[in-house]
């Protein structure tokens, strides 16, 4: 079997509306979104280097260090949850989606948080199953002719 080359597309923007609950929707995209695993990597390296910093046994914070849960859900409402309709402040009043509101819903509320990633894989997997259908497609043959009409060999008489 030989080795074959798949399509990939560069950049995910596709994005769909869930209910999150009876008065909220949630704007989200695919998990494998690019920018949100560049970002996920890139904190994934940072908290390895400030772990580095410390040595076997010794238990320590760096300055303005923030905790993986609340990077993630930077990371999330940066890359992944994209807008949202019916959400509101302690006061009852509708909040307008921004990502540093997003995070911070995010960080409070741990139902939104698994709510996103779930629905975002259920995105990313419903996208590979497209692409494998779409990839695996026959074309018909053709003779590369724009008009696609294979060419008749002439007869030898």
């Amino acid at each position: 079997m030989a080795l074959k080359l798949k399509n990939k597309e560069v950049v995910d923007t596709a994005a769909k509306w869930f209910d999150f609950d009876a008065d909220t929707k949630v704007l989200l995209v695919s998990l494998d979104n690019t920018e949100y695993q560049i970002a996920m990597e890139r904190m994934r390296r940072r908290v390895a280097r400030n772990d580095a910093q410390f040595q076997e046994g010794d238990i320590g914070v760096i300055a303005g260090e923030k905790t993986e849960y609340v990077n993630h859900c930077l990371a999330i409402a940066s890359f992944l949850l994209k807008d949202w309709t019916g959400a509101v402040d302690g006061d009852g009043n509708e909040i307008k989606y921004t990502e540093q509101v997003g995070a911070q819903m995010l960080e409070d509320n741990v139902d939104l948080f698994l709510f996103v990633l779930e629905h975002s894989g259920e995105l990313a997997a419903s996208k590979k199953v497209e692409q494998v259908e779409t990839l695996e497609k026959p074309s018909p043959a053709s003779s590369g002719k724009a008009s696609g009409r294979a060419r008749k060999p002439k007869s030898a008489s």
